[in-house]
């Protein structure tokens, strides 16, 4: 994912967790904010959340890698201009399988105004 399509600074989270739209899934959680500008075509930037309810670096790390994937093989349906933050719901020895996780990010998506059904 380049670098321009992340989302990294303190500031950028707040503002989706403040003014953005709150979408739940089983195992997935998606907080959408669109961005405005006059006559400016923003990319579409992510950035990816586990709570400490994951137990163990490794285990949060491997969640971390599963929501990317899951966004990566969903990003070609995805709106430009939208900041968006995924955050991982399930617990460590439950891990969901990656198919799961794609098709439940596609729902997201669409469901937050993010994602095209075509």
């Amino acid at each position: 994912m380049a670098c321009a399509e992340r989302l990294k600074r303190n500031r950028d989270f707040s503002r989706v967790y403040r003014q953005g739209v709150n979408h739940n899934g089983r195992r997935i959680g998606l907080h959408a904010y669109r961005r405005r500008g006059k006559g400016v075509e923003y990319p579409t930037r992510v950035g990816f959340t586990v709570s400490r309810v994951i137990r163990g670096a490794v285990h949060r790390n491997r969640a971390k890698r599963l929501l990317r994937e899951a966004f990566r093989l969903s990003a070609a349906e995805v709106n430009k201009g939208y900041d968006l933050i995924m955050t991982a719901r399930w617990r460590a020895d439950q891990e969901p399988a990656l198919k799961s996780l794609i098709s439940e990010t596609n729902q997201l998506l669409i469901r937050s105004g993010a994602g095209r059904n075509d």
